[in-house]
């Protein structure tokens, strides 16, 4: 009779609907469009950044400071044209900054601004 009573009681309450609206609203994901026409889903969770230590600019696009790399990793699921599914993992360079928090100008990070591992970082505003 329990049962009755809370079904009887969810269907006059949006408080029911509640847990389903939170588990399967999409702000914890993105889907990044691949140009072979897969797709690759990645969850918040699953894109992390890391700064590096500081080593020093021998390229000197910082001045010849010291510099950090800001590298950043993505896992997902990449799903193929025709529906199969498959691990995806990427980890690049996205970023150099000098020893005060600046963005530099670095060749490497800067081509590397499209790739997944990046544009999933930057979505999710991982990249500090």
């Amino acid at each position: 009779m329990q049962f009755n009573k809370f079904s009887f009681y969810c269907k006059r309450s949006i408080l029911c609907l509640l847990p389903i609206l939170i588990t399967s609203c999409g702000g914890g994901s993105i889907t990044l469009d691949s140009t072979d026409g897969s797709k690759i889903n990645f969850k918040s969770e699953n894109v992390s950044c890391i700064t590096g230590s500081e080593y020093q600019d021998f390229l000197n696009s910082s001045g010849g400071g010291l510099v950090r790399n800001v590298n950043c990793t993505a896992n997902g699921v990449r799903t193929f044209l025709t529906g199969d599914r498959t691990n995806f993992s990427e980890t690049k360079l996205c970023k150099v900054v000098n020893s005060q928090g600046e963005n530099l100008n670095n060749w490497v990070a800067s081509n590397n601004q499209n790739t997944f591992a990046c544009l999933a970082a930057s979505k999710f505003k991982k990249i500090k």
